[in-house]
């Protein structure tokens, strides 16, 4: 345990050290889905179910329309282009 905590802290400061540098200013930022096609499931029951013990039961309908096998993507665009990279 006590080599686990101290690889993490390591890790943290060699990380920190790495980006110690300018600050990183975002020019734009956005997210999209990309593929997926609409499934539809009808004819399953209607379920009660309790989330937790003691609570209220609430009715779950999975009939409906839904859409699947897409991917999110989230994208973020630098102000200024770096002129040289560092690894």
């Amino acid at each position: 345990m006590r080599k686990t905590l101290f690889s993490i802290l390591l890790s943290a400061a060699a990380i920190q050290s790495t980006f110690a540098g300018e600050p990183i200013t975002l020019r734009d930022m956005g997210s999209f889905h990309v593929g997926g096609r609409v499934v539809e499931i009808s004819g399953k029951p209607v379920k009660e179910v309790v989330f937790g013990a003691g609570g209220v039961p609430a009715k779950v309908d999975p009939n409906g329309l839904y859409q699947v096998e897409q991917m999110y993507v989230q994208t973020s665009f630098r102000r200024t282009a770096r002129a040289n990279i560092r690894c």
